[in-house]
């Protein structure tokens, strides 16, 4: 059995970039079952891929095994609060490599660029409804805020 190694997207591999983009749009499969993932909008976040390739204040790390990528995490610098910070954007691990420590070495990973980036702390939202990522965010120290709620009308 191989190692997991860890780098960045392959932005230069283009069914690589596709399967993030897809892994991201996905995500709001895990708290709405409805939602529906379209090639349109999986394009949308290819393109942005791309223009994120030369963008320094975007991190896509990942995991790979056997040069598949079984990990994503996604982060991007910017302000809150008129403090620097990085705003985790999509953590992602293969339902088969989960429990292996490849969530928590990606957001070690995460926290030392912004850290070297400037960042003063991460923040992130997560669904009321994801309690296995409340849980695993609050054993890596993160602490619960604000909650939003919404309607349907």
């Amino acid at each position: 059995m191989s190692e997991i190694s860890y780098g960045t997207l392959a932005f230069d591999d283009a069914a690589e970039v596709e399967r993030a983009a897809r892994i991201h749009e996905s995500a709001p499969l895990n708290w709405d079952p409805s939602y529906l993932v379209t090639d349109a909008r999986v394009a949308n976040w290819v393109k942005f891929l791309g223009a994120a390739a030369s963008d320094p204040d975007i991190l896509i790390a990942v995991a790979r095994h056997n040069s598949e990528l079984v990990g994503l995490h996604w982060l991007v610098m910017g302000e809150r609060h008129e403090v620097s910070c990085a705003h985790i954007q999509s953590l992602w691990v293969d339902p088969d490599h989960r429990k292996q420590g490849i969530g928590k070495a990606l957001k070690e990973r995460g926290e030392a660029w912004a850290k070297s980036r400037g960042a003063r702390f991460v923040w992130t939202t997560v669904f009321y409804s994801n309690q296995n990522m409340i849980d695993f965010n609050l054993r890596l120290g993160f602490k619960a805020g604000q909650v939003e709620m919404t309607k349907n009308l």
